[in-house]
């Protein structure tokens, strides 16, 4: 238990985690023309040496877990407003999209968010960075290959 217990503690240690801001420092941001207030429930997605964990609402389910044989792509694409960018997780297969009820499809969390990022960046598993705090992207593309034994990289073009 002690060795399983340990190798999750170091697992957590090298994750680079993207999660929704504090909602204080992004409401001051909104107020002084920053970006809008992050939502406790934004997504969020946490980045490791074993695959991705991916927050459809952060603190709630589901979440999503990949392995890095699972991904096919990460990309950091521009987002539908100028000048903000999403950080986006592509599978190998993706999924079909699911059914999302109407009074679901709109509501900018959960699963009406998600049909709306396959809409824009060909992926679900997607976070806006202006809405979320983590390490820096040069971080990330530096730890990418070294995961993936250099298959992926953080690449600025949507994957075919």
């Amino acid at each position: 238990m002690g060795h399983e217990s340990s190798h999750y503690r170091e697992l957590y240690r090298q994750s680079l985690f993207y999660r929704p801001g504090s909602t204080l420092l992004t409401t001051i941001r909104a107020y002084t023309g920053g970006p809008t207030p992050a939502r406790p429930d934004d997504p969020a997605v946490r980045f490791h040496p074993e695959g991705v964990a991916y927050h459809q609402a952060f603190g709630y389910v589901p979440v999503i877990k990949l392995g890095w044989p699972a991904v096919r792509a990460v990309a950091v694409l521009p987002g539908p407003v100028p000048d903000r960018q999403a950080l986006c997780v592509y599978r190998i297969n993706e999924p079909p999209q699911p059914d999302v009820p109407a009074d679901e499809m709109f509501t900018g969390t959960g699963r009406g968010l998600g049909a709306h990022f396959q809409t824009l960046f060909g992926t679900r598993l997607v976070v806006h960075l202006h809405h979320v705090r983590g390490p820096s992207l040069k971080k990330l593309a530096r730890c990418l290959p070294a995961w993936t034994d250099g298959r992926i990289t953080l690449t600025t073009e949507r994957p075919a």
